[in-house]
């Protein structure tokens, strides 16, 4: 006859309890003796890093499906920064409430909904994995709904004048193509073809807004973009501030196809943008807007000059021209449209330049 521990320190009723329904799991196939030692198991190898939910997200991103992810260290992080007080717990033992808990007691409401965006995923490989178990079902906490910035003419008019360094070409840029910042900023001089007058985004540095199935069947495709005149010459102005800036450091080294375009003072890329912003808003007196804002604005003027809603999507990138079903079908990429809206783009800040230009010069003839 097998033995079986019901606990210590207990009273009589409470032993017959215990006893009874220890009884009733025998009968219905339950090994209590087992269950036991993999609990004992299961706490000792906590303790080592093994089977923890730690080592679960480790194995997410180091050998499952996150692992082909291009975020994939920005996402680790997050998660572990969200749920750190789960990341040595026995996975199997992790319940949605206590993630849930974690989520809703986190300071800041950004970085939580992020967390639940990265970790979702993430729990669904690893419970059909056997490494975590049960229902998973987290809300991301409540945020203020984004500001969907578009700068106006009279803000472009305050700002434009002030555009004049690295990161003021590198803005102005983005208004021309309607890229985004990161695209411009890791853009180097090879991807571009004077001759054509194109600017080829390489697919690893554009940014994949796909489901990872889709990601997985159909890899990213580079983006070719028409430059209008306007941007040719911010090149042009920028290649030219670079062979300055080489020239001071003493350098004689010429320009490559693998240099940046866009680089700080260093030669480095450009980076601390939220300073350079706060820098900018004091100049122009423009405030809260954001490299994104740019892209938006570029958007926002090729529908005002007369671009139609499928080619403004051309121009932002997107894969699903006119929807995904029209997509399915239609592949073109409208060059001929696309070229054409940016350069009503390129004259339109054109014309605000010569405006401001012209003004100024009023004021000072009449000074």
């Amino acid at each position: 006859m097998r033995r079986f521990d019901v606990g210590s320190e207990l009273g009589l009723a409470e032993a017959r309890e215990k006893a009874l329904a220890i009884r009733q799991r025998v009968k219905d196939g339950a090994d209590p003796t087992a269950e036991r030692r993999a609990n004992r198991k299961q706490a000792v190898t906590a303790k080592q890093g093994i089977g923890t939910f730690g080592s679960a997200v480790d194995a997410y991103f180091l050998g499952g499906n996150g692992a082909g992810l291009k975020t994939k260290a920005e996402q680790s992080r997050r998660i572990k920064s969200v749920f750190r007080g789960q990341l040595m717990r026995p996975a199997l033992e992790i319940k949605s409430v206590e993630l849930q808990q974690a989520v809703d007691e986190h300071g800041a409401s950004s970085s939580g909904a992020r967390a639940v965006g990265y970790v979702t995923p993430m729990i669904k490989w690893a419970t059909k994995r056997g490494l975590m178990q049960g229902s998973f079902d987290l809300e991301k906490p409540r945020q203020n709904a984004p500001k969907q910035r578009v700068l106006t003419i009279e803000e472009l008019a305050a700002l434009l004048p002030t555009f004049t360094d690295a990161y003021g070409r590198c803005c102005r840029f983005i208004l021309l193509t309607g890229a985004r910042q990161g695209e411009v900023k890791k853009a180097k001089w090879g991807q571009f073809d004077f001759t054509t007058h194109t600017w080829t985004i390489p697919a690893e540095v554009r940014k994949d807004t796909r489901a990872q199935k889709k990601r997985r069947i159909a890899p990213k495709q580079a983006m070719v973009v028409p430059l209008s005149q306007q941007a040719i010459e911010v090149l042009m102005d920028t290649r030219e501030a670079e062979l300055s800036r080489r020239q001071l450091e003493g350098s004689s080294r010429e320009i490559t196809d693998d240099d940046l375009v866009f680089v700080g003072q260093k030669g480095g890329s450009l980076g601390n943008w939220d300073r350079w912003l706060k820098a900018n808003a004091q100049k122009s007196g423009v405030t809260d807007w954001s490299s994104h804002a740019l892209r938006r604005t570029a958007a926002t003027l090729a529908g005002e000059q007369g671009a139609a809603p499928h080619i403004v999507e051309v121009i932002l990138g997107h894969s699903n021209v006119g929807g995904q079903l029209v997509a399915g079908y239609n592949k073109s990429r409208y060059r001929a449209e696309h070229t054409e809206a940016l350069r009503k783009v390129g004259d339109l800040l054109d014309g605000l330049d010569s405006k401001l230009d012209k003004d100024a010069k009023e004021e000072v003839s009449g000074n």
